[in-house]
């Protein structure tokens, strides 16, 4: 079986789908900031496009982990749908709502996604201290 590839991974205030299912990603970010934790942030979105997926259902999960603690403050899981019969050159593009969850404190998050029990990728979100609060 051939390994998927992740050939997108965002952060975005906003996600749009135009009745052509082409997507406007609005306010892509690395970084939140805060004046006080634990926090939540306002409705943002995940969005992600893998391709090289073989047809069929494949469950997914995206967590969002605390690198130095190892907490999980958020997991979602899913069921991937690769339509076929397309072959693996075609690109799978799909999003996330994230509201609600808690960030205990400030730090580096990891946000992965694992798809048929294998990490697709991760990237590092960084959520800090609002610099006038630190000074």
């Amino acid at each position: 079986m051939s390994e998927p590839v992740l050939v997108a991974f965002l952060f975005a205030d906003r996600i749009i789908t135009e009745d052509n299912q082409k997507k406007g990603i609005i306010g892509t970010f690395t970084r939140f900031h805060s004046q006080q934790f634990p926090v939540s942030f306002p409705l943002w979105f995940i969005y992600s496009a893998i391709t090289n997926i073989a047809p069929g259902k494949h469950p997914i999960g995206i967590t969002i982990t605390n690198v130095q603690t190892k907490q999980v403050v958020m997991s979602v899981n899913a069921d991937l749908d690769a339509a076929g019969p397309g072959n693996l050159d075609d690109v799978v593009e799909f999003s996330i709502p994230v509201i609600n969850v808690v960030f205990p404190e400030a730090g580096k998050y990891d946000v992965s996604i694992v798809m048929d029990g294998e990490t697709v990728g991760s990237r590092a979100l960084q959520v800090m201290l609002h610099p006038a609060v630190a000074n």
